[in-house]
């Protein structure tokens, strides 16, 4: 089996060199096929210095356990990246295979800074290092990408309209003795 501190989690075709490519699927590249949705995964505690989850966990029967997983297997001061479908955009519900939507605010749940039932059991305590909103890769609308982010709560609330572009998350989390980066 391939040794590395990185893990691309639910790869798929991404197959990333230098990574653990984890998926379910016996893609060309994939070192070990796993079911994300099958706990534990298969490796010992604090194993990541560093962790990818590109366009995962909208899939996943429970977010809840997949993060707590991630959090086990990874080390103090680890970097988690998470890439999701913007709840609004056309993306996270065309496809029938979502079962999760996410808004720029949802990666706040695993922080230990809201008080909530979730605080009082986890033993999660991420923290959000950067989150954003891409709002298009499109280089003529690439520049509503800085504008969305000014107020990301405002953007949520006033602004997302029903038919609205492909919008994507990206989180880059870290795990810092509980530190959650996300980009979305």
């Amino acid at each position: 089996m391939k040794t590395s501190n990185l893990l691309n989690l639910g790869c798929g075709t991404d197959i990333k060199k230098n990574y653990i490519n984890l998926d379910k699927d016996q893609f060309k590249g994939v070192n070990i096929i796993w079911d994300v949705n099958d706990f534990p995964f298969p490796f010992p505690d604090n194993a990541f210095s560093g962790i990818l989850i590109n366009h995962v966990l909208e899939h996943v029967e429970d977010v809840v356990k997949t993060m707590e997983e991630v959090w086990r297997i990874s080390k103090p001061d680890a970097v988690i990246k998470i890439g999701v479908p913007y709840f609004s955009g056309l993306n996270a519900v065309t496809d029938p295979t979502h079962r999760n939507f996410f808004a720029a605010a949802t990666f706040k749940f695993f922080e230990k800074k809201i008080d909530n039932y979730f605080t009082q059991i986890s033993k999660m305590d991420f923290q959000i290092v950067k989150m954003k909103i891409i709002f298009s890769e499109h280089r003529f609308l690439r520049i509503f990408n800085s504008l969305v982010n000014l107020n990301q709560k405002v953007y949520e609330l006033k602004v997302v309209k029903k038919n609205s572009a492909d919008n994507g998350i990206r989180k880059s989390i870290a795990k810092s003795n509980g530190i959650l980066a996300c980009c979305i």
